[in-house]
């Protein structure tokens, strides 16, 4: 779960990151506030969005089991439970 959130964080942020490198190679100091005042905030801001929903569609478009696949819920064996799975 960690992961997933990490990754949609980071696909947030990478806009962002994007105008930082921008400005630092364009040698414009990115710590004056005049460069982030002037930056385009919203359309970084859209950027951000539109890449974690693609996040979020490219993942559970593409990850988890198979559409076909049954599932067996946990069992008790010999004393020990033996954790649900999918077949």
């Amino acid at each position: 779960m960690f992961r997933v959130i990490a990754l949609e964080l980071l696909l947030l942020l990478l806009p962002f990151i994007g105008y930082g490198f921008y400005l630092y190679f364009s040698r414009i100091d990115p710590t004056k506030r005049e460069s982030w005042i002037n930056s385009p905030l919203y359309w970084l801001s859209i950027a951000g969005l539109l890449l974690m929903i693609a996040g979020f569609i490219l993942t559970a478009t593409f990850s988890g089991a198979p559409p076909d696949a049954t599932y067996t819920p946990a069992q008790m064996r010999d004393g020990q439970i033996e954790p649900g799975h999918l077949d």
